[in-house]
């Protein structure tokens, strides 16, 4: 049972997954929740490990934000559907930015 609602999203691109340490794009994410998220990409990750990411996007605003969060995974399979990898990645500790960044999308300005 999910603990925490999820924001799934229709284009597949919207936040890339890359290695803290060097940058490197390793995915993207498929859906995030306050526990963490579903990463798509191109190889399998070793249920237990723990890694250290940036996600990347653009605001509302056109702003280029990042987060740098600790996550370890869950688990990881091919999707037969997609052909993607999918990684269930949980979020680590309290992450601050990762929290404001998951606030902000859910923010809708009154009209």
């Amino acid at each position: 049972m999910r603990q925490h609602p999820r924001i799934t999203f229709r284009s597949l691109f919207r936040i890339k997954v890359s290695r803290a340490e060097d940058d490197q794009l390793i995915g993207y994410v498929g859906d995030i929740s306050e526990g963490g998220l579903r990463m798509l990409g191109d190889r399998l990750l070793e249920p237990g490990s723990e890694h250290h990411l940036r996600l990347r996007m653009r605001d509302r605003h056109g702003e280029m934000r990042h987060v740098d969060i600790q996550v370890t995974c869950q688990w990881s399979a091919e999707n037969t559907r997609t052909g993607h990898i999918e990684s269930g990645l949980a979020l680590k500790g309290e992450s601050v930015a990762y929290n404001r960044l998951l606030a902000d999308m859910r923010y809708k300005p009154a009209r």
